[in-house]
């Protein structure tokens, strides 16, 4: 007589086997990439939080209407809306480093444009330096989110992109203050 074999019983769950290796949230050779561009994370929350300041001091240096004060919404987000798909398709071809390349160099570029904007005194100057940072923070952000996840192992790839996040808002309570000290601080 050949042995059988028990068949499992069904009040018997098996514990599924669990790959446990050593997978660290940020592994060696990769902080330096990891911290820099989770500094990219802090950095964009301030201008992100400036729209609302820079709203009322053009309110008052330009004397706009609502209309016209809302331009500075929708310049900045125009930036983000229509530029972060060109911004992957870019990355896709050439990869991750030719965006911030090119975010960085946008984002800065607006940023330079504000003081020819504040000499010739034009708002529609000061409207279109603020859609190329939002264009460059575009490039920025659309890069900077998979290549957290990619700097290491994909096990740990969300608590990497959620770590790096949490510095946006101190960015952003950051572009408050700077605004409320030093773009108020001539009333």
């Amino acid at each position: 007589m050949e042995p059988t074999l028990a068949s499992p019983s069904p009040l018997v769950i098996e514990e599924p086997t669990i790959n446990k290796k050593n997978s660290t949230l940020f592994p060696y050779g990769h902080l330096i990439p990891f911290f820099l561009i989770t500094f990219l994370f802090f950095l964009w929350g301030i201008p992100n939080q400036l729209n609302d300041v820079l709203i009322r001091q053009f309110s008052k240096s330009f004397v706009l209407s609502r209309f016209q004060a809302g331009l500075v919404q929708s310049a900045f987000y125009m930036g983000y809306f229509l530029l972060a798909m060109p911004a992957g398709l870019l990355m896709q071809k050439f990869g991750y480093k030719v965006g911030f390349l090119v975010g960085l160099s946008l984002f800065s570029l607006g940023c330079f444009l504000f003081w020819p904007a504040a000499l010739i005194h034009r708002y529609s100057v000061f409207l279109l330096s603020l859609f190329i940072i939002a264009s460059g923070l575009s490039f920025l952000e659309t890069a900077s989110n998979p290549f957290i996840a990619e700097l290491g192992d994909n096990d740990t790839s969300e608590q990497r992109l959620n770590f790096a996040q949490a510095f946006n808002p101190l960015g952003a309570i950051t572009g408050v203050l700077a605004g409320t000290l030093f773009i108020f601080s001539g009333e």
